[in-house]
């Protein structure tokens, strides 16, 4: 063909593809302009909330300028005199931050979102153990020379050494609404939280929950099973559940009342015995199995539990016929960053000789702050995924005791169901690659 015929037989299909049909009507075509512009609206919300996501630590040769940017902002701004200059010393010093690659949140984050950081802020639990802390210290001191303002804290000092409320569960009057706080259901929206149940649980039987893994600070037992902000009431209605936790938390002055509020127990075996007494049905505990020996091998992307020779609860539960329940939280390891201490590493020898010493992991990870996602105490958005396996149904064997033959037969089935939950939601809630690995 010519050529010339050819380009105007291809300008002539070029017009008529880019003219609209002529069947359509002005309000056929207004409606599509309408659903384009709403859908470009949706793509500009969608890509601005990406750019806010936490987008956790830096890492490499970032992490150590974060550090020394972190050492200027704690320093220097202190004792830069007036607050036009301090103003100023703190711009200067986001600005320092930014080009080293320090991840600020921005500006443009959702209101909602903004709510959630902040009710995790007011209502972290190792923030509120230091701020209730840090009252009790100053009040002692402020009132030191004054016995009638005094003497009331010291009262308060002693009852808290003789004190057997945290044996018996806290206190019990409250603790349906501590549990209902509207706080926790925003702090819940902040990872987010949520539990999912493979099995009833009849409310005539008692239960002991194995949680798994400990974390940092078990943030998904706090979440899913101290409170009610994901619907554990729902899911297992006729169930009332108690969180244990370590004796030296009731302890601490004020805190404390915060805990027994919410129904929280010390871990002791009397206490897990007078919980789940067989004369009470519907009675269930929450032991965090791992310990804080587990916590050392917190870190994201791993699942390493420290169970092999755990069987204490194996022994709590044929004491008072309980049945076993196993728990998985997919995404407790992934709140907090971890430094790297794999087992037999110099780091990891040094934390195991601090713990035999001191009695109490010492844990090192960064979280993230108000306003940055680089350092801070406050954990990561991460999603928290707690799994509620299929109960085990142990027998009543009141004088069952340590090293019967018994108690090894179900530490292993509780092992073999405990890998089974793990394998069975890992790919859809946790990472499919990830191995679970027993210690």
């Amino acid at each position: 063909p010519h050529p010339v015929a050819t380009h105007n037989n291809i300008m002539e299909d070029a017009k008529s593809a880019a003219e609209p049909p002529s069947d359509l009507t002005r309000d056929e075509l207004l409606r599509q302009v309408r659903e384009l512009r709403d859908e470009n609206a949706r793509l500009r919300k969608d890509l601005k909330e990406t750019k806010s996501s936490d987008k956790g630590p830096p890492k490499g040769i970032t992490r150590l300028l974060t550090a020394l940017v972190v050492l200027v902002m704690y320093n220097v701004h202190y004792f830069v005199e007036g607050i036009y200059n301090r103003i100023f010393v703190f711009l200067g010093l986001i600005l320092l931050g930014k080009l080293v690659g320090l991840p600020f949140a921005p500006l443009q984050v959702p209101s909602e979102r903004r709510i959630q950081t902040l009710m995790v802020l007011l209502f972290f639990p190792i923030i509120n153990m230091f701020e209730a802390l840090a009252i009790y210290i100053i009040y002692l001191w402020y009132f030191r020379y004054d016995w009638k303002m005094l003497l009331p804290m010291l009262l308060y000092t002693v009852w808290i050494f003789i004190d057997e409320t945290p044996k018996r569960g806290g206190y019990k009057w409250c603790k349906k609404f501590f549990r209902n706080f509207p706080t926790h259901r925003i702090v819940a929206k902040y990872y987010p939280s949520q539990l999912i149940k493979t099995a009833d649980l009849p409310p005539d039987q008692n239960y002991l929950f194995g949680y798994h893994p400990h974390g940092v600070i078990s943030v998904g037992a706090q979440t899913n099973f101290s409170t009610d902000s994901t619907g554990f009431a729902k899911l297992f209605p006729g169930i009332d559940i108690t969180l244990m936790t370590l004796k030296l938390t009731f302890r601490i002055p004020f805190f404390r009342e915060w805990c027994l509020a919410h129904g929280l127990s010390s871990c002791g075996a009397k206490s897990c015995d007078l919980l789940l007494s067989p004369r009470h049905s519907g009675k269930a505990i929450m032991l965090v199995i791992g310990g804080a020996a587990e916590s050392l091998d917190s870190r994201p992307g791993i699942m390493d539990l420290t169970i092999l020779n755990r069987k204490g609860f194996v022994r709590v539960a044929l004491r008072n016929g309980a049945w076993l329940v196993p728990c998985i939280t997919f995404g407790e390891n992934d709140v907090y960053a971890g430094i790297p201490n794999e087992r037999g590493s110099m780091v990891r020898q040094i934390q195991n000789w601090l713990q035999k010493k001191l009695g109490v992991a010492p844990v090192l990870f960064m979280g993230r702050g108000v306003f940055n996602y680089a350092f801070g105490i406050l954990p990561h958005r991460r999603p928290l995924t707690s799994v509620v396996g299929a109960p085990l149904q142990c027998p009543h064997v009141p004088e069952v005791k340590r090293g019967d033959k018994i108690v090894d037969e179900w530490h292993e089935k509780y092992i073999k169901a405990l890998k089974d939950l793990h394998d069975s939601h890992k790919e859809k809630y946790g990472n499919k690659d990830a191995e679970m690995r027993l210690f």
